[in-house]
């Protein structure tokens, strides 16, 4: 079920709204949370659900343990229980035949016959997401972080929450869990109500008017790269750049604007990436989420800065290459999450990690690191190395006609409608939360224009619904 489907806006949600506020017993409404989340994962794949309630019982009873406990080494063995539950099922199921082909690519070498591939794997929508919620639990109990929780619902209500379960934000137990207990006891609050609609009619609107738009007019040329011009490749860049960008914080935008509705307030995900001065600004405002949450578990267990310069270089290189795998099975994301890394680590190296006074190179390291951004999202973007390479090579050796570029001409009004108002939003705009800052005013009353404005982006939504368009994070 999709957030920009028919059935998820004139059923599910009314549906599920109606039903957590008009609750008769306050102690009813999270078990209801927690049901009607079931009922939106297992509408897409009712066999995976036996999934994710396996890896939220696990890390619930390894929590229980884990406070039960004070032995050191009975510690070590619960949390090595808890991560190899979680990381085993995410590896299998996303990483198993990508590991079988590239050992293959050697067991030639000394005579072994290669591996078959195993069939008929489906990757479980969301996996990458809940697994990372439901094991930071267990690593901040481990880390004497925080205390467990005595009831299961509300923490598996925390692990399959419906608004972020699929595509995030990755969102800590301590951020939404005491969130929940406190907000069921509350009765329905009109503010929180408002800012949502803001929050989801916004990330509603990136999705259907640009993100979606866009994708049409560039996804048949990259399907056809090698006789694409140079002029179109370029435009194929920049227009994923754009897409990627309003797909996701729109996605982003819409889990928040849901959390709201009942009261809970989700942690911001972007806050303008694209005007970034440096790649390690980048990544504090890209996928905030992901970033911090690789940092807290991935970059300090490693070390962090705390074992020398070049430890830290190679900390940095690490965390990057794992969080490109994570994006998915195939080296392109592992050369991707390199680039990046080996950014990092040299902006740390020469000092451009912290920003610049002067406004001329504040303008230019902006340009530089946005060509930047540009460049490893078409390594993101192919679905192969030769993809990619063939991709990059059309962009730097010029080919074809140096001109207007034959797909625009294709879709021209839709395209340059999206194109220009992303440019707009992405160069000149505040990002949403600062809407929401402006929005959430106590005693300020908002211009009409700003619910007409809203309202013409729903209507215009509703009318590109018929189509199914699934967000791209979905599949990582």
């Amino acid at each position: 079920m999709l957030f920009n489907s028919y059935e998820f806006l004139l059923f599910f949600l009314p549906i599920v709204l109606l039903g957590y506020y008009l609750m008769p017993k306050m102690g009813w409404k999270i078990p209801f949370l927690l049901l009607a989340s079931y009922f939106f994962y297992g509408h897409w794949n009712y066999k995976f659900l036996p999934l994710l309630l396996f890896s939220t019982f696990i890390d619930y009873w390894v929590g229980r343990k884990l406070e039960e406990t004070e032995n050191p080494k009975k510690e070590k063995t619960l949390l090595l229980i808890s991560l190899f539950v979680n990381l085993g099922v995410l590896g299998f199921f996303k990483y198993s035949n990508f590991f079988i082909e590239n050992i293959n690519l050697l067991l030639p070498v000394f005579g072994v016959k290669p591996l078959e591939r195993l069939p008929n794997i489906v990757l479980p929508v969301g996996i990458s997401f809940y697994t990372f919620q439901s094991m930071s639990y267990t690593i901040d109990l481990y880390r004497s972080h925080s205390k467990a929780y005595k009831k299961i619902t509300p923490f598996a209500t925390y692990v399959a929450f419906f608004p972020q379960l699929i595509a995030g934000p990755i969102i800590r137990h301590t951020d939404l869990v005491d969130q929940l207990e406190e907000k069921a006891k509350k009765p329905f609050d009109i503010n929180f109500f408002k800012r949502g609609l803001v929050f989801f009619v916004c990330g509603l609107s990136k999705k259907i008017l640009i993100a979606d738009n866009i994708a049409k007019a560039i996804d048949p040329v990259i399907g056809m790269i090698d006789i694409a011009t140079t002029t179109e490749a370029w435009m194929c860049a920049l227009g994923y750049t754009l897409q990627l960008y309003f797909d996701f914080s729109g996605y982003s935008d819409m889990a928040i604007g849901l959390g709201l509705m009942f009261g809970l307030e989700f942690p911001q995900n972007f806050n303008s990436p694209y005007k970034s001065y440096s790649i390690t600004d980048f990544w504090r405002r890209w996928h905030m989420t992901l970033s911090s949450w690789l940092r807290d578990y991935l970059y300090i267990s490693l070390g962090g800065n705390r074992k020398g310069k070049g430890r830290t270089y190679v900390n940095l290189l690490l965390t990057m290459l794992l969080g490109g795998l994570w994006h998915g099975a195939a080296w392109t994301y592992v050369i991707w999450g390199g680039l990046h890394g080996g950014m990092l680590a040299l902006e740390r190296l020469v000092g451009w990690d912290k920003r610049p006074s002067a406004k001329f190179s504040f303008f230019l390291r902006s340009g530089l690191t946005f060509f930047i951004v540009v460049i490893t999202w078409v390594i993101f973007r192919a679905e192969s190395i030769d993809l990619m390479t063939t991709w990059l090579s059309k962009m730097f050796i010029p080919q074809g006609e140096i001109g207007y570029p034959h797909f625009v001409a294709r879709h021209r009004d839709r395209f340059a409608a999206a194109w220009i108002i992303g440019m707009y939003i992405v160069l000149f705009k505040r990002n949403t939360n600062e809407l929401d800052r402006h929005f959430s005013r106590e005693g300020m009353t908002q211009p009409r224009w700003h619910a007409v404005g809203l309202a013409l982006c729903l209507f215009f939504c509703f009318l590109y619904l018929g189509s199914e368009s699934p967000f791209l994070y979905f599949q990582f």
